[in-house]
């Protein structure tokens, strides 16, 4: 798909305008000025291993990446090679969100054609025992000694710390919250809570890269 096609397939792409956005409008940063003009996106560096990314950070317990995500992910499907869509859990401190976390991590591992299957599962759950995430995975079709093992071993584990470093080198402030190709960084804060400008915005930014 050349540059002109994905633009003109995802700038038609629909979102819903969440009026009582939470997110502060226009976060300040002196990263993201240029001439005295405020960005709607945060500089973050250049880290060449997520340069064909589009990260998406998300909570299972955030009303907005739940509203949002099945729309983001469609949206996501239209990025052109070699770029990929990746949604990014967060553990946030919280024990139902660390073992959603691992949960998803072990899904990505064992059946990655059903990570849609999972997030409209997982979000908004809350899930207290990895027991009850072994039950939910079972009904996936996964074995209870396959979910076990593949969630204590090293690929879950690096996953789930590379999502925690991720968080840090997008300056994740707030849910949902996006990470383009290693450059760029921003949310709905930046866009008045509107998810449409933002998908607009997510195509000007991957746009840019693709130059």
């Amino acid at each position: 798909m050349n540059r002109r096609q994905f633009l003109l397939l995802s700038v038609g792409f629909s979102l819903p305008v969440l009026a009582d956005d939470i997110l502060p409008t226009n976060p300040q940063n002196k990263d993201s000025t240029l001439g005295g003009t405020l960005k709607p996106y945060m500089t973050i560096g250049n880290f060449a291993d997520d340069k064909h990314r589009v990260f998406m950070f998300i909570s299972f317990h955030c009303q907005y990446c739940k509203e949002t995500w099945k729309g983001l992910y469609d949206w996501g499907k239209t990025l052109p090679s070699p770029f990929k869509f990746v949604f990014v859990p967060l553990s946030l401190g919280d024990t139902s969100l660390a073992l959603a976390t691992r949960a998803f991590y072990v899904v990505r591992q064992l059946a990655p054609n059903r990570i849609e299957n999972f997030m409209e599962i997982a979000m908004g759950r809350d899930v207290r025992s990895w027991q009850e995430w072994v039950s939910i995975l079972g009904r996936m079709g996964i074995s209870a000694a396959t979910i076990n093992q593949a969630a204590n071993n090293s690929i879950t584990t690096k996953r789930m710390e590379r999502g925690r470093l991720l968080a840090r080198r997008y300056r994740l402030n707030a849910t949902p919250h996006f990470g383009i190709a290693g450059k760029y960084a921003t949310n709905a804060g930046y866009t008045n809570g509107d998810y449409q400008l933002l998908v607009k915005l997510l195509n000007a930014l991957v746009s840019e890269v693709l130059l």
